[in-house]
């Protein structure tokens, strides 16, 4: 009897392990099957926001923002990715919500879906997708660079909708004046729109101490009638700024201010318009219009333009390159160098213990065909150097740009900028400019199809 039972309890342990092993083998079928894609992802773009205009987002079965959640499936499992919807008026402005207002809407052609490229995945079968959806848009993402893809994949749920992803990549909050991001923090000062502060986290590769003193620039334009002179000059403080908007999302958060150019007691404020800031988890991005008048142009003698990051003391040691200066040049605080050069550059980094970040100045291309150039503003000395001009009152450690031969401009009208700054991951070497760059010169492509 004891050996019948003997062989029993070993024949039953012996099943529960070929069933155990069958469960295992089941389950790795069905995982593979998630995870066997028709192509693998190849975008390797690591910075890009994906702006989708809702004009693209047809054969879905409603408008409205409600239950719609976006997937990838980078590493073979399908799950919940990053995104948010934001509604624009007919004019392009951002509407935002009331703070006790849902943050829902019914969606036309002039919104926007945004999550950011890195969270795509590879392409997959619908079957692979959460059911009970009744509406399946494949989103397709291209480098225009070198051809690489991603997708994701954006579902409609009838009740229950499944949970959104848990992660947050960029918060502004408007009381402290300060964006939050995953890679970094910035302070605003108070009623400005520039900065005063800047760290870098960990996960960035930076030590969350504060490297940044101030931004600056200095306006200084000439203008001539009959004869007679004007030449204000214009710096970061002369223009007061009201916050008009924010809003924060998953992906990114949004800030719009109003600004005014206040020229002193004799001269009534001048509305300047508004002025848009994109935070997103490794970036911040600030559009913007230059109108030039025609009869300034007409009566414009000189202008000149500084516009530089002054550093605090622990930005000792770390390094600067552009495309002028490409071996480098050191904040040493020892040898009072000041380095200006007449070679056009958009970009530029500052790189050390304390991280890395790049800033991109991009201008009009009509601009560098008439001769216009970004120099390059490098100063490292103890004190403030006497000399002659804007650079004056840069602090000890200054990078940044001039902006030369502005009198070329040879024709009025709106001319379209843009400001970057880019958080890297790591300390600079040699083309890691080239992604940030190609997110600002050549963005990412996008083609949408319903596949449910």
């Amino acid at each position: 009897m004891k050996l019948v039972r003997s062989t029993w309890r070993r024949m039953a342990v012996w099943v529960m392990n070929l069933l155990t092993l069958v469960s295992l083998l089941t389950f790795s079928v069905i995982a593979s099957a998630a995870g066997s894609p028709l192509e693998t992802k190849t975008l390797t773009r690591f910075h890009d926001p994906v702006i989708v205009k809702t004009s693209f987002l047809t054969g879905l079965p409603t408008s409205h923002t409600v239950g719609y959640r976006l997937y990838s499936a980078p590493q073979g499992i399908v799950a919940p990715i990053p995104f948010q919807f934001d509604e624009r008026d007919p004019s392009g402005e951002i509407v935002f919500p009331r703070p006790d207002a849902s943050r829902e809407f019914t969606f036309d052609e002039n919104d926007e879906l945004v999550f950011m490229a890195k969270d795509t995945g590879a392409r997959i079968l619908p079957d692979d997708l959460p059911p009970e959806n009744n509406g399946i848009v494949e989103i397709e993402v291209t480098d225009p660079m070198n051809s690489g893809k991603g997708w994701a994949y954006l579902l409609h749920f009838p009740e229950p909708v499944p949970p959104l992803s848990p992660v947050t990549y960029a918060t502004f909050d408007a009381k402290a004046n300060q964006a939050r991001t995953l890679f970094y923090t910035m302070d605003y000062y108070p009623k400005r729109n520039f900065f005063t502060g800047m760290r870098i986290h960990a996960i960035a590769g930076g030590t969350g101490e504060n490297i940044l003193d101030r931004m600056k620039f200095h306006i200084h334009p000439t203008f001539s009638l009959l004869f007679t002179t004007w030449s204000p000059l214009i710096t970061e403080q002369d223009m007061p700024t009201t916050i008009d908007g924010v809003k924060n999302g998953p992906v990114r958060a949004i800030r719009r201010v109003r600004q005014s150019l206040d020229l002193g007691q004799y001269f009534p404020a001048i509305p300047h318009g508004t002025t848009y800031t994109y935070f997103y988890f490794s970036s911040l991005m600030t559009p913007s219009t230059f109108t030039v008048p025609w009869l300034a142009l007409k009566l414009l003698r000189e202008l000149h333009f500084v516009g530089v990051s002054d550093f605090r003391k622990n930005a000792l040691g770390m390094e600067y390159w552009d495309d002028a200066n490409p071996d480098g040049l050191r904040f040493t605080g020892s040898d009072e160098a000041h380095v200006v050069t007449t070679e056009d550059h958009d970009w530029y980094v500052v790189s050390g213990q304390a991280g890395t970040h790049l800033q991109a100045f991009m201008i009009p291309d009509q601009w560098r065909q008439w001769g216009i150039v970004r120099g390059t503003i490098f100063q490292d000395r103890n004190q403030a150097a006497d000399q002659d001009g804007p650079e004056d009152e840069l602090g000890s450690h200054a990078a940044g740009y001039s902006l030369l031969n502005m009198t070329n401009l040879r024709k009025s009208g709106a001319y379209a900028m843009n400001l970057a700054i880019i958080f890297l991951p790591r300390r600079y070497q040699l083309g890691d400019e080239v992604q940030p760059l190609a997110m600002l010169k050549q963005p990412l492509t996008i083609r949408t199809h319903v596949i449910q």
